[in-house]
């Protein structure tokens, strides 16, 4: 897990997702396998669920998200409303909590939202575009290698808030 310098926030991967088990934290999960785990689900979650892609449950906000193409992070035609929503989850306990954002290796999804964050809440970094964020980003947490996320992301740069 890394913190992000002089914030509250956290990205990690997997392993640090027992956090959600801490009052201390809230946590956003964007790992697939550990929204599975939470649902008592196996592998193949049934897509038919209410909770199927999106889960909230006191400190904890978990999203059924694999490191895939662009369109997966649209799901249902409302994945900008699930940044967004991941985004008002951060701002209700950032004041209180330290926030962990954790996905399976803390690469991909997890600092995207990470980035997100410190663009278009903070303010810290660069609100002009995906790229310029990115390049900001990638100076405070090296291991940021984004995949199709980063697609949809660039994509819906504007819509989201």
């Amino acid at each position: 897990m890394i913190r992000i310098p002089d914030t509250r926030l956290h990205v990690g991967g997997k392993v640090d997702a027992e956090l959600r088990h801490d009052d201390a934290w809230a946590v956003v999960n964007t790992a697939k396998t550990v929204h599975c785990e939470i649902m008592g689900w196996g592998n193949r979650p049934p897509s038919d669920h209410p909770k199927y892609v999106e889960l909230e449950d006191g400190q904890l906000l978990s999203f059924n998200w694999v490191d895939g193409a662009a369109y997966l992070f649209d799901f249902q035609d409302r994945g900008v409303e699930r940044f967004t929503r991941a985004l008002d989850f951060i701002d209700r306990w950032y004041p209180t909590k330290d926030i962990l954002i954790n996905c399976d290796q803390g690469q991909s999804r997890s600092p995207t939202v990470a980035l997100l964050y410190l663009a278009k809440r903070l303010g810290t970094l660069p609100d002009t575009s995906f790229a310029h964020a990115r390049e900001s980003f990638q100076v405070i947490y090296p291991p940021y290698a984004p995949k199709g996320i980063a697609d949809f992301v660039s994509t819906s740069w504007n819509e989201i808030r």
